[in-house]
């Protein structure tokens, strides 16, 4: 009788192992991939397409000025942020390069002052280490014609 009894236990516990599988959600025969990760965005452009700023940098429009007429655009934007002044430099000597300006020159440690050009236009990057912050003044200028 207890024989009888231990497999009729068994026989149970199998069946019930078995119904407990089929039990949850049915696997997808198809693999889901979660949809890519948008690309993301380090820098913004304020008044000129072709500056990258880091987006950690704001800009502070009382200390900024911008001038515009028919086709001249020019100005100097001023931005606050925590960044590292070596960060903002190195940034700078990359980006701007990668937006077709061309490196003249760059000063650094203490004050980091970079000049580039294009062919109609200059920009100094200005970058001044704060306490707690880095301040980035960006100058832009037409070049004077030699026509003058």
């Amino acid at each position: 009788m207890f024989r009888k009894f231990s497999v009729l236990i068994l026989v149970l516990l199998v069946a019930g192992c078995a119904n407990m599988r089929g039990s949850g959600p049915e696997p997808s025969a198809e693999r889901f991939d979660p949809p890519p990760a948008e690309e993301s965005v380090s820098h913004r452009y304020y008044d000129f397409d072709d500056i990258p700023i880091p987006n950690e940098m704001k800009i502070s429009p009382r200390d900024s000025i911008l001038f515009e007429s028919q086709n001249i655009r020019a100005g100097m934007l001023t931005f606050t942020g925590r960044v590292d002044s070596d960060s903002l430099f190195n940034y700078f000597q990359v980006s701007m390069q990668n937006e077709g300006w061309r490196l003249l020159s760059y000063i650094k440690y203490g004050n980091y002052i970079l000049t580039f050009d294009k062919p109609e236009k200059i920009c100094i990057v200005r970058i001044t280490e704060r306490q707690f912050s880095s301040e980035l003044q960006i100058w832009i200028s037409p070049k004077i014609s030699k026509n003058l």
